[in-house]
């Protein structure tokens, strides 16, 4: 089939051809068209090419610049992100170790209060204990030295009831003896 097409294709053309020999365009139809395109041509490459070229360079440039700058603001997004990613993984674990430090602090503090109110608490007794003591032994001494006034004045009174005037003479020259004896 592709044969028969380019048969019937070629017999188009000759026939086409042979038509065309009798219409041939003069030189000068073609030769001034010719012409007029080649110094359009000049004309463009002479004053619009280096303008175009220019205002291509310039925007390429523009755009250079601002892909670069994208690129690095993604960079420094991106940087941002991970940065902040790690942050929030590491601020679990650093309101742990904070809240067991603060928990820990807070264990010490509180035994070493009821440990410094255990001391106080024994020092209290201790002075209490003493106080206690002090006291019941001042009691004793005062009861001693009651008991002792009270003895002697009965004893004075049994004496002086019980005494005579003989006994006392006798001791009184006793006590002179001893009293001269010693000398």
């Amino acid at each position: 089939m592709s044969f028969f097409i380019a048969v019937l294709l070629t017999a188009l053309w000759a026939a086409h051809a042979a038509a065309a020999e009798e219409h041939a365009p003069a030189i000068g139809q073609l030769l001034f068209p010719l012409l007029n395109f080649l110094i359009f041509v000049y004309l463009l490459k002479r004053y619009l090419l280096p303008f175009a070229k220019e205002y291509l360079k310039s925007r390429r440039e523009q755009i250079v610049a601002a892909l670069k700058e994208s690129a690095d603001s993604k960079q420094r997004a991106e940087a941002l992100v991970r940065d902040y990613k790690g942050r929030l993984q590491r601020l679990d674990q650093e309101t742990r170790e904070i809240r067991d430090a603060l928990k820990a602090e807070g264990e010490r503090e509180k035994a070493g209060l009821l440990a410094e109110a255990e001391e106080s608490a024994a020092r209290i007794n201790a002075d209490a204990d003493f106080l206690a003591d002090q006291e019941t032994k001042l009691a004793r001494q005062e009861l001693r030295r009651e008991i002792a006034r009270a003895a002697q004045a009965s004893a004075g009174k049994l004496v002086q009831d019980n005494l005579t005037a003989a006994d006392r003479r006798r001791m009184v020259e006793e006590f002179l003896s001893e009293v001269g004896g010693a000398r």
